[in-house]
């Protein structure tokens, strides 16, 4: 029966076998044929889809059993509680299938507010004719979906933060175990937040480099015009923009004494050391981990993001600095 429909959202509701298990079943179908019955509802395929993939393209005959679900839903928690105790699953991954079942759950509990009247805008809600919302329980998405995975509403919280902002490092990690939901969770906040503040830096250094800009123009055609003007024209002072008196009391870095050179070079020197030694930091999990063992409470956690994030920012103005061009 080669007519069957495959169906993706229920093809991909688990994880496909590794290619090692789909040789080993492909060479078990093959030997000794397809034993178990290939489950199937309206001409959708349900369960069996690598058996199906193995017989068809080997020729080789199947079975097939017809079941009747009331809607997709019911289909797919079919599925879910048929293969669940077959797949040695960790928590995340759990967590990953259950959140498949997202749209399917908000789709029913869209239906169930619309049949009491909650959408104001369904046909019974118009017409008045509401049903009580005792006859149908309202449906909390996130509540199902946990109740599917068998871990906490928070754990699907996280999970669900970390699969769509997670940078691949972190969700690499939390998939192969090498650290847990909420370390994840943690670093992925963290993630997000720096991009915050990276972006709202770089705005910043972009709105002084405009200004600059401006200012430079400015100068620009100041100088058009005295180059236009009179021999025995005067300028006067009170018009210019006065000179900017730096840190060291240096106005013109183009034109340095001895001293204001040493000066500098001091200067640079603590630079060049404070940068290498950020350079310098391990950044694997454990030495983090080692950090967070010590920063082991809400209050030092936040003088430690505090003191990141104005290193953060430093760091992306001396950056900027030097991209600029100086």
């Amino acid at each position: 029966m080669n007519d069957l429909i495959i169906d993706n959202e229920f093809k991909d509701l688990l994880p496909p076998l590794s290619e090692e298990q789909k040789e080993e079943l492909e060479r078990d179908i093959i030997k000794n044929g397809c034993i178990n019955s290939l489950t199937v509802w309206k001409n959708i395929l349900i369960d069996g889809h690598h058996r199906h993939e193995i017989c068809t393209r080997n020729n080789i005959p199947f079975d097939i059993v017809e079941i009747e679900f009331k809607d997709r839903l019911e289909a797919m928690e079919w599925i879910w509680m048929n293969q669940k105790n077959r797949r040695n699953l960790t928590k995340y991954e759990l967590a990953q299938i259950a959140l498949k079942f997202k749209p399917v759950i908000e789709a029913k509990a869209k239906e169930n507010l619309s049949k009491v009247g909650g959408d104001k805008k369904s046909e019974n809600a118009k017409s008045g004719l509401m049903k009580s919302s005792k006859a149908i329980e309202p449906i909390s998405t996130r509540k199902e979906v946990a109740k599917i995975a068998g871990v906490s509403e928070d754990t699907i919280h996280k999970v669900e933060v970390i699969e769509e902002k997670a940078p691949e490092e972190i969700k690499q990690q939390v998939k192969k175990g090498d650290i847990t939901i909420n370390s994840a969770y943690v670093l992925t906040k963290s993630a997000i937040e720096a991009d915050k503040k990276n972006a709202e830096y770089e705005k910043e250094y972009q709105e002084q480099l405009e200004k600059e800009q401006q200012e430079q123009e400015a100068q620009r055609k100041l100088g058009e015009i005295e180059k236009n003007l009179p021999e025995n024209a005067v300028v006067l002072d009170k018009f210019r923009k006065p000179k900017e008196t730096h840190i060291f009391g240096i106005e013109d870095f183009n034109n340095l004494t001895k001293d204001q050179f040493n000066d500098c070079i001091k200067h640079s020197k603590k630079y060049r050391d404070a940068i290498s030694k950020v350079a310098l930091l391990s950044t694997d999990i454990e030495a983090l981990m080692a950090w967070g063992a010590i920063a082991n409470t809400p209050d030092i956690v936040e003088i430690e993001l505090q003191d990141i994030n104005s290193a953060i920012q430093n760091l992306i103005k001396i950056q900027n600095y030097f991209k600029g061009g100086k």
